[in-house]
């Protein structure tokens, strides 16, 4: 009855939000980018390789998501040549980091069904997988009921359920009580996670803590002129100080760009890169430079032209972390306003310091570890400028910072064994049938 009454209420929602998304989809690509197969509807062409195939069918929401389970998936089938990996994201974003990275690994790529019973059971139908893994946080009601119905063991792995999220799911418990015990096996990011999944329902032997895949992700191999390359096709000459901003969110960069303006009078020639953590706001967010008083150059939109400006607008997908090689110093968005945070370890990885804001429920992990090891500095709006200059001004500084940083990344690695061996546990029970 609980899933009955929840299926009725996503339909009743459905005609209440409508409007809203049908905006959404005129003025904005991305919410127009897979519409059929967020109901159910795939071509045969896309699945047409899984026919009589073991399929593991891959979910991660964004491209934070994207990028920590890629390395999993082609570990998953180097070692099992004889799977079918179908991956599946929420957006946009995602699905374009995933057919840029996993191309050589990734046999369909779609978008991830709406909860309704109707779509996830067509869409569960159409892929027929054996094995489905989800990344982090996703506990959909309608999907998992549909794939315990047929059979199909769940792996959750790089599994977070935040304090207030477990409350909320005690709230409805007669409805996700189902839903966590359906889970075969939870790989938790941390100790409070399994312990929340515990209180959740999942069974304590069917839990692990494995650590953050992030910790494990490799960085793009960089040669000095690869890095010189980057720095032409952002029109900043080498020796220049730089701070990259990425995966910034609205009310960040008039922040980032205020402290900008007074730094920019103290060290010669000082460049801002701003990343902002959606497609769409790149319009917006070059207004909001040029409104300030700077001169701004994009990176995609003016590629060819001999042009210097004060700040650099990354106006691509899936280039920022090579751009954080470059950087003097590195802020990561969604910090300094309610978002929660993003990735803190891209910049780590090139030894770059780490800078960040307050907001990091969904990072915070990983900000004490780089806080612990002397990598990062937590700010806030007031602060931010003084830290900047701090680091600007402080060679040794930035070098101990950059170096704790990746003593930081090499001493957190495992998640991604640890994952793959719960994955391939089921795999191989699958095939032994």
């Amino acid at each position: 009855m609980a899933f009955f009454l929840y299926d009725i209420f996503l339909h009743a929602a459905l005609p209440a939000l409508f409007p809203y998304f049908l905006l959404k989809m005129i003025f904005y690509g991305k919410y127009r980018s897979g519409i059929f197969e967020r109901f159910g509807f795939i071509k045969k062409a896309k699945i047409e390789k899984l026919r009589g195939k073991t399929v593991v069918w891959v979910h991660a929401v964004s491209v934070g998501e994207t990028k920590a389970a890629l390395p999993l998936v082609k570990i998953l089938k180097e070692k099992n040549p004889f799977i079918r990996v179908v991956f599946s994201t929420v957006t946009a974003t995602g699905n374009a980091v995933a057919k840029q990275d996993g191309a050589s690994f990734i046999d369909a790529l779609i978008y991830f069904p709406l909860d309704f019973g109707w779509a996830v059971r067509r869409v569960v139908r159409s892929v027929r997988p054996s094995i489905f893994v989800a990344i982090e946080k996703e506990f959909w009601p309608n999907l998992l009921m549909t794939l315990e119905k047929n059979s199909v063991p769940v792996v959750v792995v790089n599994g977070v359920i935040s304090e207030r999220s477990a409350k909320g799911y005690k709230k409805l418990a007669f409805l996700f009580g189902r839903v966590f015990g359906s889970i075969s096996f939870f790989c938790a990011m941390t100790k409070d996670d399994a312990a929340r999944a515990a209180s959740l329902g999942i069974k304590a032997n069917r839990i692990a803590v494995s650590g953050n895949l992030k910790f494990d992700t490799k960085p793009p191999e960089l040669s000095p002129a690869d890095k010189d390359s980057i720095r032409k096709s952002l029109g900043i000459s080498k020796g220049i100080p730089v701070i990259v901003a990425g995966s910034t969110h609205r009310g960040e960069e008039d922040i980032l760009l205020t402290a900008f303006g007074r730094l920019k009078k103290e060290f010669l020639g000082l460049k801002l890169v701003l990343a902002p953590r959606h497609p769409e706001r790149f319009d917006e967010v070059e207004a909001v430079v040029t409104k300030k008083g700077f001169s701004c150059r994009r990176k995609k939109k003016d590629i060819g032209k001999d042009l210097e400006a004060d700040v650099v607008l990354l106006d691509t997908i899936g280039e920022l972390a090579s751009v954080y090689s470059i950087s003097t110093i590195a802020f990561v968005g969604g910090t300094l306003v309610p978002i929660g945070g993003h990735n803190l370890l891209e910049p780590a990885f090139f030894g770059i310091p780490v800078v960040y804001g307050t907001h990091l429920q969904n990072c915070l992990q990983m900000a004490e570890a780089l806080e612990a090891g002397g990598a990062s500095v937590r700010v806030n709006a007031e602060s931010v400028e003084q830290e900047f200059r701090e680091l600007l001004l402080d060679e040794s500084l930035r070098a101990k910072m950059g170096s704790a940083g990746k003593r930081v990344v090499e001493s957190n690695k495992g998640a991604i064994e640890m994952s793959y061996n719960a994955v391939e546990r089921y795999l191989s029970g699958i095939l032994k049938k």
